[in-house]
């Protein structure tokens, strides 16, 4: 009978099953909230298996008493982002297995090829894309991703995912697990205060109304670390009585697939819409009327002293907001 139980898990998983924890208390890095529902996923799921690319500390990918490979479920893949998210790709092809490859955002370049063919076949295949911005910090430039968001993003048939928090990630986790696709978890190294409302039903949508003003001016949207900028430089302005809205945007793809009266409804045409991201976001245009983003490579500092340097503080979004309108 155990037998029996273990194959019928293995071919029709149950995602309902999966308790997924709360992160309403305190400030959190996704990463590290990401490694509490891995492991939340893994008791409940058993064919979910996987690991990193040599970089499962940072990534905060272990799945705690779970064992290694080839009798436990932590694979160790060494420096080969390519080959981790091809023998990935196989796995899940083959069937039984929900896989999930990790890595640093930057290195997602050496797996692409992978990842493109995951989205090819249409595979369940998650992949884990930590340090996500130029909060990475004092490694620098070369290790500070700017124009990866925009070229996940531009993939048919991926789906790339950026919470504001842990619950919007937990929310995220439990899109991902029901869509027929590969989808992608880009995660922050540095805390995010917890903010986000974070309902399935609202990041199913891509994105979703987090606070609204009254006769607002300006619309805010945004993705990651950037929503609580956001909401910081929104009562910023309403010190100057200038009402703005946010909206998270946790994924931009689920968003490009909601029909005009949902995005119309979020996104008040009647504001100025601003999109904000630590990122290239030339994919926002598609929304926004403006976009506050990357227009250059990253630099070598603390997280702190970065985002001030490329403009990423409340003051200088809300300067920028209150000049367009």
């Amino acid at each position: 009978i155990e037998g029996k139980n273990l194959l019928n898990s293995l071919l029709n998983p149950d995602f309902s099953k999966i308790e997924f924890p709360d992160f309403s208390d305190k400030k959190l890095a996704t990463r590290d909230t990401n490694h509490v529902i891995l492991n939340e996923i893994a008791k409940k799921l058993p064919g979910f298996i996987g690991g990193s690319a040599d970089l499962a500390p940072s990534n905060k990918t272990e799945l705690k008493g779970m064992g290694d490979f080839p009798n436990g479920k932590n694979i160790h893949y060494g420096i080969r982002e390519h080959a981790m998210a091809a023998i990935n790709n196989g796995i899940a092809r083959y069937g039984f297995f929900l896989p999930f490859s990790a890595t640093f955002f930057i290195f997602s370049d050496y797996l692409k090829p992978s990842a493109r063919i995951a989205a090819l076949m249409g595979i369940k295949h998650f992949f884990v894309f930590t340090h996500d911005s130029i909060g990475v910090g004092e490694d620098g430039p070369t290790h500070q991703p700017i124009e990866q968001l925009s070229t996940f993003r531009a993939m048919p048939n991926f789906y790339t995912f950026r919470p504001a928090d842990g619950n919007e990630n937990a929310a995220s986790w439990q899109v991902a697990l029901n869509l027929n696709a590969p989808s992608a978890f880009v995660l922050s190294r540095q805390g995010l205060d917890p903010l986000a409302k974070g309902e399935f039903g609202e990041v199913g949508n891509g994105a979703y109304l987090l606070s609204s003003a009254k006769e607002a001016k300006i619309t805010f949207i945004a993705s990651g670390s950037e929503v609580s900028l956001c909401v910081k430089a929104a009562a910023l302005l309403a010190e100057q009585g200038i009402g703005a809205n946010i909206v998270s945007a946790p994924c931009f793809d689920l968003l490009c697939e909601q029909p005009a009266e949902y995005v119309a409804r979020i996104l008040d045409k009647n504001t100025t819409i601003i999109a904000v991201e630590a990122a290239t976001g030339y994919e926002w245009y598609k929304f926004a009327d403006a976009v506050y983003g990357m227009n250059s490579f990253g630099a070598s500092g603390k997280a702190n002293e970065l985002f001030d340097h490329f403009g990423f503080t409340p003051q200088k979004l809300a300067n920028f907001a209150s000049e367009l309108i």
